[in-house]
């Protein structure tokens, strides 16, 4: 069988798998490596499937949760599992102390902004929503709604998707954008239109993990609660230990938002599970009739008992300990990148890491030349991919249970790949 000309007459040409030039088939993974067919050698994935397996791949204790969950359950309709009404629990507590959050479970990430975005509109009986540039929520047409223009080609939807959506500029450490600005900004936008809700990513993602300026979170979730906004906190990239803590909101002052998303990792990778964890009062207001809030593979069986062991492994086995730390140290051993006259703003929090690539001549982004060291990378058998408004962001996504002995060979592996690319580049 010739899967060359398979993929060439049957699969579609638009995917994420036309990113990369060299036409490989993976048959193993473990850990940070994965082989591919007909390779002895594997390759080092710094991607890790966009954070969704923090673990790394086949994670031991994790495809021990999943094998004696499949023992026990497939999918089952309409009832309340007990790992259900437990990580429903648990996620709550996480949320607040103070307040008793509900959480409705569904498939993967877009459809848990959708419902986010649905239950904002429906409780105020508004239409708007504000999102920020840089942002990604989706792909599905409500997220890719509250998405930036720049990664989400929103003519292919062939119709207009972001008619109720208004987007203002996110005030990172990165760009001059004020806090201040940006409130005033936000305010103009409350005053002129009926606004539902803001959804915010607090360290956005796919824009190259944007670390936004310290205070500006609390502020947003103060002028949100003067304002009768609800407030959306979009974790389902940065969340679940990938940049510090279970919560990143929480590290800069934000309590007890109106809604908080998750997805990703939090069942291991082995089944796509989103959480929309929001304030009683908001699904308290929904029908229970006819209700959209419902899909055939939403409270999974499996995919809960999944994700409620592994919060159990994270708590007993203390695995978000030290990410912090854990990130100090490769930004140390990834110090020759903001030598190189290529890169610029080599930055992280956590195990979040990125840095961008630039034309050594102009100091502009290039998509061209972060193309031509993600293909570099590959010929030297690492996983990178090209990201960003600008599409010269790289990202490292190590496991979140990684080791110095294996950063110190990331970091080796890296160096080594941009010393390729200089001798193409310069």
């Amino acid at each position: 069988m010739n899967f060359k000309e398979i993929k060439d007459l049957h699969t579609c040409p638009c995917d994420e798998s036309k990113m990369y030039d060299k036409f490989l088939i993976p048959v193993k993974t473990q850990g940070m490596w994965v082989w591919f067919d007909g390779d002895d050698e594997p390759y080092l994935d710094l991607v890790l499937n966009y954070c969704s397996v923090n673990f790394g791949h086949c994670y031991p204790p994790v495809t021990e949760i999943v094998n004696q969950v499949t023992k026990k359950f497939d999918q089952i309709h309409s009832f309340h599992s007990k790992d259900k009404l437990e990580l429903s629990c648990y996620l709550s507590n996480k949320v607040s102390r103070d307040i008793n959050y509900k959480v409705y479970f569904n498939v993967g990430g877009s459809a848990a902004v959708a419902d986010a975005i649905r239950l904002c509109r429906y409780a105020t009986g508004k239409k708007y929503m504000i999102s920020f540039d840089g942002s990604f929520h989706g792909v599905s047409a409500a997220a890719a709604s509250v998405t930036d223009d720049r990664l989400v080609a929103k003519a292919q939807y062939g119709i207009p998707i972001a008619e109720y959506n208004l987007s203002v500029p996110f005030p990172s450490l990165h760009n001059d954008v004020s806090v201040q600005a940006c409130m005033e900004k936000i305010q103009d936008c409350i005053d002129q239109y009926d606004v539902a809700g803001v959804i915010v990513e607090p360290i956005q993602g796919a824009a190259g993990f944007v670390i936004p300026k310290n205070e500006f979170l609390s502020q947003l979730s103060n002028i949100c609660s003067k304002n009768g906004v609800k407030l959306v906190i979009d974790e389902i990239q940065v969340g679940f230990g990938r940049a510090g803590g279970f919560f990143v909101f929480q590290d800069y002052g934000v309590k007890n938002p109106d809604i908080v998303l998750l997805s990703k990792s939090i069942a291991g990778g082995y089944f796509p599970v989103s959480a929309v964890i929001a304030k009683p009062e908001l699904y308290d207001s929904v029908s229970a009739k006819g209700t959209a809030f419902q899909t055939t593979f939403n409270n999974s069986t499996m995919g809960l008992s999944i994700a409620n062991q592994l919060m159990k492994l994270v708590e007993e086995k203390k695995l978000f300990d030290g990410i912090l730390e854990k990130g100090k140290y490769f930004l140390e051993k990834l110090d020759f990148i903001d030598k190189s006259p290529c890169t610029a703003d080599l930055r992280g929090r956590g195990l979040a890491l990125a840095f961008d690539i630039i034309n050594p001549g102009t100091q502009k982004p290039s998509p061209d030349l972060a193309k031509m060291f993600m293909a570099t990378c590959l010929e030297s058998r690492v996983i990178t991919y090209v990201c960003g408004v600008n599409f010269n962001s790289v990202k490292i996504i190590p496991p979140v249970v990684v080791t110095k002995t294996e950063t110190d060979l990331i970091a080796e592996r890296l160096e080594a790949c941009l010393s390729l690319f200089h001798k193409k580049v310069c």
